[in-house]
């Protein structure tokens, strides 16, 4: 799959120990991010995966999600301030669907912050509906709190 870049982009999927990439992709794009550590537990759960958007070996964006029997989760997903709105996020979107469709997912969720248009143009595009509200959920840079909206989309 390709984005719109000028650039050759590489999909690749990658495992724990990609997990300092991983999270410098996640510490440039939000105010709390998660540390090394954290990345690789998430792959100690069974059905973790982790695609890496690279061009010219640079890494651009991420994507992690976890399928579990019929159930799948977007963990996070990030794509780098200077590689946006180049198509990255919708093609990690629709591998990271693929994958969790092959893995017999029927159904996938995740968590976004309600005021990230772009996310939520993106995901609804996906046919991703909102579910439920998370009060108060992200902490900003300033110390105040934003809500997450919790939506999901049918796989199968």
């Amino acid at each position: 799959m390709s984005s719109k870049s000028d650039v050759s982009t590489r999909f690749r999927l990658v495992g724990p120990e990609q997990s300092g990439i991983l999270t410098a992709i996640h510490r440039a794009c939000f105010s709390n991010y998660w540390n090394p550590d954290a990345f690789s537990d998430f792959f100690n759960v069974e059905g973790t995966y982790a695609i890496l958007a690279e061009a010219e070996s640079a890494p651009q964006a991420m994507v992690v999600w976890r399928v579990q029997y019929e159930q799948s989760d977007i963990i996070t997903i990030a794509v780098l301030p200077g590689s946006r709105r180049l198509g990255l996020a919708r093609d990690l979107m629709t591998q990271a669907i693929a994958s969790a469709r092959t893995e017999g997912a029927k159904s996938m969720f995740l968590d976004v912050e309600e005021g990230n248009t772009a996310a939520l143009q993106l995901y609804s595009s996906f046919g991703f509906t909102q579910i439920n509200r998370r009060k108060l959920y992200y902490r900003q840079k300033d110390g105040s709190f934003t809500d997450a909206l919790v939506m999901t989309s049918k796989l199968a």
